[in-house]
């Protein structure tokens, strides 16, 4: 690749990222109206912001699969188509049901675009494979503080103050472009044949010089431990953004939502931009981890006792120790696996996230319908900075994931797409 096609398809990578999350970042600011109109109890809602979760938790794994069929770039386009469909339709149909019908139609879209991107990083850029899921999480997290940040104001400034359909079609006409843009200027992706038998890549990987001990093994147990400690920093983040807006307008704090909702997003930037930089070395270390848990668990517990004024301090705490959590997460599939398996363990390291992440915002909604205490539905996010702490001290030794030879082995490139040494 010449240096302006790595800067097309870097900017192209995190593009995706952007719009996968302005897409769903951009219902909880209307939350309220929707909940309104539509007619939806606490648990509805809930499940409303919790549904891409769910999806994202059950289809990464079959995602995986299919990826490894018939590619990671086939996939993020047909990624993208969905996630346009769903995000377009939604628009103009108000019923309940027809809004969960569209919003898992976009989550599948979402689902198969986000488990291809660290595919198509580990093709595309093996021997930078760290810089290329900074800039995947970099373009989530804006994409996360656009949507969060941004449709209020546009919608109130231009749309009109009931106009929350009309912010789904705002961010659906993103989506069509980057289709375009993805077709015309995305490489060329060949489909990997699927990984080789347990037993007979454990045979080659014995007889290779240059193959650590018990690779294959370590790194799927890793990947569990990983993806359940990833799950509690996206239940966190997640959590947050689901019940904000509505744990405002029952505490009578509404005027402090968009302030709150922008800077919990954009709290996450500067934290995954500080990481990135550092991303090679903290990868797979414990302390990390434990950090964010403490930071994460003392935040809520200010959150729900502390004056309302100082939400956007506590929001700051949450948002950048959930991206830390993130950003040092996304980047170890690749970097675990060589490329035949790297699709299917991103499968499974996002589908345990996801099945842990899933259970916040449903189960907050629960147990405010259940007590009518609203501090309640912010109680699973005070649970997973306590598993943070737990699982991140509970983290084998960073030797055990056997990153360092990946992270240096460039061997293993596709000659069908040479890509220089110098990105």
């Amino acid at each position: 690749m010449t240096t302006w096609r790595i800067i097309i398809v870097c900017t192209l990578i995190t593009l995706v990222g952007f719009n996968l999350r302005s897409v769903i970042l951009a219902v909880p600011p209307v939350l309220p109206l929707i909940k309104r109109d539509l007619a939806l109890s606490y648990s509805e809602t809930g499940l409303l912001t919790a549904l891409p979760v769910l999806v994202l938790a059950v289809g990464a794994l079959p995602a995986g699969f299919l990826i490894e069929r018939i590619g990671g770039r086939l996939c993020v386009t047909i990624g993208l188509v969905l996630l346009c469909a769903g995000a377009l339709l939604r628009a103009f149909w108000f019923s309940s049901l027809m809004l969960f019908l569209f919003t898992l139609l976009l989550s599948l879209g979402m689902t198969l675009a986000q488990t291809s991107i660290p595919v198509l990083a580990r093709r595309w850029f093996p021997a930078r494979i760290g810089l290329v899921a900074a800039l995947f999480s970099d373009g989530l997290i804006i994409g996360e503080a656009a949507g969060a940040g941004l449709t209020i104001p546009i919608m109130v400034q231009f749309l009109g103050k009931n106009a929350w359909a009309t912010t789904f079609v705002l961010w659906g006409i993103p989506v069509i472009v980057l289709l375009l843009l993805w077709l015309w200027l995305a490489p060329p992706a060949p489909v990997l044949a699927p990984a080789r038998s347990s037993r007979a890549e454990a045979t080659t990987k014995a007889t290779s010089p240059q193959s650590p001990a018990r690779p294959v093994q370590r790194s799927q147990v890793n990947s569990l431990h990983l993806g359940i400690m990833l799950g509690a920093g996206s239940l966190i983040y997640f959590g947050m953004n689901g019940w904000i807006a509505i744990y405002n307008s029952a505490m009578h704090y509404a005027y402090l939502t968009p302030l709150t909702l922008t800077i919990l997003n954009t709290a996450q930037l500067p934290s995954s931009l500080g990481v990135t930089f550092f991303a090679q070395s903290l990868a797979g270390r414990r302390s990390p981890f434990i950090v964010a848990g403490v930071i994460s668990g003392a935040a809520i517990i200010g959150w729900v006792l502390t004056p309302a004024t100082l939400e956007p301090f506590w929001a700051v705490l949450l948002g950048a120790s959930s991206a830390l959590v993130f950003t040092l997460g996304i980047a170890l599939p690749p970097l675990m696996a060589g490329p035949e398996r790297v699709a299917r363990l991103t499968g499974v390291t996002l589908s345990l996230n996801y099945c842990v992440a899933f259970v916040g915002p449903f189960l907050g909604g629960e147990l405010w319908d259940l007590f009518h205490l609203p501090f309640l539905a912010f109680l699973p996010v005070a649970i997973a900075g306590l598993l943070l702490i737990i699982l991140g001290a509970l983290l084998p030794p960073r030797t055990a994931f056997g990153l360092l030879s990946r992270v240096s082995d460039t061997s293993e490139r596709d000659p069908a797409i040479p890509i220089t040494p110098s990105l």
